[in-house]
């Protein structure tokens, strides 16, 4: 028979329970009793204090790094820094070391810490001292351990009082105390919904009124909505972006694509398509959205058209031009042209071409052809498009057909793409054939490039005009390009699709104008929305593009 040897048996033992995962804990706790028997014995693997020194370094590291978290102090830069350790803890944890080892070595393996909370505290330190206040809160708020320190950090930062430690309530004075030169308690609080709402794919958080909410909440009546804030509204009348593409709706799309969640439906929610007729003058405004390299790209396309084919009619075009970009418009009730950014107009754009329309066709007798009004222009029957050599006859025989060259001397911001060196935007303006009783129109065209996420630099450059939100550029047509996935700018040509088509007829009204009736009519043609919730309830399919 052997002699007795614990230490063999123990071995033995150990390596049968490594089976079991379930017990792994039992096996950390005997390890650790075994090596605080060695110590009080004197000796180590080796019989030496040394050897045994640098055994329970080991295990000293490994607890300080798990064990309950130390209270911090302030940091310089923050203010606060969730991670710092005290002396008066750490003295603390040495004089109930052998305790504070068999409970912590326990802990780690049935909690799994993250390796961030297994870094040393100078490093830990380093790292979180350079997050602003609401990426603090945010951090605050991964787990119980971390909100943990930061609770006892506002604390010793008279930020709360110790018998009453709510977490919401630290993270609001928190936030509140945010005092520094980039960033204001205001600008914090709406970072932190911000991050918060990102993995929320239904609801988005509003700098308007301050709010998480649902997207669909600007589109509700306000009878069904009572809460509703007034300043919910992302965008003015007069303002270039189109009412339904908000920055909640964008933004909601963009999170659910990122996420890989089904997010298409949505678009459809922005997609749409609106035709008013007023006064012998139609608009038709069609506004489409699709991703290209993961940047949402945004294209709105007015077409302009008078049932009167006169002189007039071209001067009552090029008045709207004027007023597309002015909060009042002239005193003329027609349909709304809209502006194609913040930093240009239609009208100081192609004032060339304008004033090559206008000034054959002027009757009176002006110095340079300056200060034009109704008066000076006839209403009697005058379709250029049939008058041949005319540039805006030549361009639809051009059109139509379907050469890539056009070997005629037409104006060259007729039909061209341009860009705007402030913002990312596309633009151009064409003519059209259109169905009877309009025979052919203007068609202004606008691409817009939103970026990956809103708040980007793209992003930016299409809210309200600010130096310090310009986006610099000096190459266009290259959205356009990306948007219509033609080889160059110079291959886009305008096209309206057959349901648009309809819609300006407005579903048999042209055929009444063919007989002679109704010529003068007001109507507005345009989606039904359902005024409970805001979701368009007959969207338009999309195209194999838009996907």
């Amino acid at each position: 028979m052997s002699p007795f040897n614990g230490k063999e048996m123990f071995s033995h033992a150990r390596s049968k329970l490594k089976q079991y995962g379930g017990l792994k804990r039992i096996i950390k706790k005997m390890s650790i009793r075994r090596l605080k028997k060695q110590k009080h014995d004197g000796g180590g693997s080796g019989g030496s204090g040394e050897g045994s020194s640098n055994t329970m370094a080991v295990v000293v590291d490994d607890q300080s790094s798990i064990d309950p978290p130390c209270p911090p102090c302030p940091s310089p830069s923050l203010g606060v820094n969730p991670s710092s350790s005290s002396s008066d803890d750490t003295d603390s944890e040495v004089s109930d070391a052998n305790h504070a080892l068999i409970l912590s070595t326990g802990r780690q393996s049935a909690q799994g810490n993250s390796p961030l909370l297994l870094l040393p505290q100078e490093l830990f330190d380093m790292i979180t001292s350079y997050l602003d206040h609401a990426h603090v809160a945010l951090l605050a708020l991964v787990n119980k351990e971390l909100m943990a320190r930061f609770m006892r950090s506002c604390v010793k930062l008279g930020l709360g009082a110790p018998e009453d430690p709510t977490s919401y309530k630290m993270l609001n004075t928190f936030i509140k105390s945010a005092a520094s030169p980039g960033m204001t308690k205001t600008k914090a609080r709406g970072t932190l919904l911000s991050l918060i709402e990102y993995d929320l794919e239904d609801v988005v958080y509003c700098y308007k009124c301050k709010k998480i909410h649902s997207p669909f909440v600007s589109f509700m009546d306000r009878a069904y909505a009572p809460r509703k804030a007034t300043r919910c509204i992302d965008w003015t009348m007069e303002h270039h972006m189109p009412s339904r593409a908000t920055r909640k709706m964008l933004r909601t799309i963009t999170k659910r694509r990122i996420h890989g969640s089904e997010y298409r439906y949505l678009l459809r929610q922005v997609n749409n398509t609106s035709t008013a007729y007023l006064k012998g003058i139609m608009a038709q405004i069609t506004l489409r959205v699709r991703y290209r390299d993961d940047e949402l790209l945004l294209r709105r396309q007015q077409v302009v058209s008078s049932i009167d084919k006169t002189a007039l009619a071209l001067w009552i075009f090029g008045q709207q031009l004027v007023d597309a970009n002015t909060v009042v418009p002239s005193n003329m009730t027609v349909p709304r042209v809209y502006a194609m950014c913040n930093h240009r107009t239609w009208f100081s754009t192609y004032m060339p071409l304008i004033k090559q329309l206008l000034q054959p066709l002027c009757t009176a007798s002006h110095p340079d052809h300056e200060g034009h009004s109704a008066a000076c222009f006839s209403s009697e029957e005058l379709d250029v498009s049939k008058q041949e050599g005319h540039m805006i006859c030549e361009r639809l025989k051009w059109l139509s057909s379907g050469a890539k060259q056009n070997p005629m001397d037409t104006p060259a911001l007729l039909g061209d793409v341009l860009g705007c060196d402030k913002c990312t935007t596309d633009y151009s303006l064409d003519v059209i054939s259109l169905p009877e009783p309009f025979r052919w129109g203007f068609v202004l065209t606008s691409w817009l490039d939103l970026g990956a996420l809103d708040f980007s630099a793209k992003w930016d450059s299409h809210r309200d005009a600010r130096p310090s939100r310009e986006y610099k550029r000096s190459v266009y047509g290259d959205i356009c390009k990306r948007f219509e996935d033609v080889e160059s700018p110079r291959d886009f040509r305008p096209r309206i699709r057959e349901i648009d088509l309809e819609r300006m007829q407005n579903y048999g009204w042209g055929q009444r104008v063919a007989d002679g009736k109704d010529r003068y009519i007001m109507w507005v043609q345009s989606h039904t929305c359902n005024p409970r919730t805001g979701w368009i309830e007959d969207p338009d399919p999309l195209e194999e593009a838009d996907c």
